[in-house]
């Protein structure tokens, strides 16, 4: 796509977004980033998975909500005791 078109295009949505209410702006623009990430994420597939690993959990943007999640699970502990043999 020519860069003209990209810049027409990201221009629409950006006014089609301003309309939106606060959260819904918010919810496109996570979207794009997520969309933004998967293609970069197909860019690098000459990195392998576990480099793409180490840079994924070496965010800490990325795993701020992870590790509060986990947080949260161990204070409510298990639900029942962990069965090996289920795994």
């Amino acid at each position: 796509m020519p860069a003209v078109a990209t810049r027409d295009l990201a221009s629409l949505i950006a006014e089609e977004a301003a309309m939106l209410p606060a959260d819904k702006q918010s919810s496109v623009l996570d979207y794009v980033l997520f969309i933004k990430q998967q293609v970069r994420l197909e860019d690098e597939t000459e990195e392998d998975g576990d480099a793409i690993w180490e840079r994924l959990l070496s965010d800490p943007k990325k795993t701020a909500r992870v590790a509060a999640w986990a947080e949260e699970a161990m204070k409510e502990g298990p639900s029942e005791p962990l069965d090996l043999s289920k795994l």
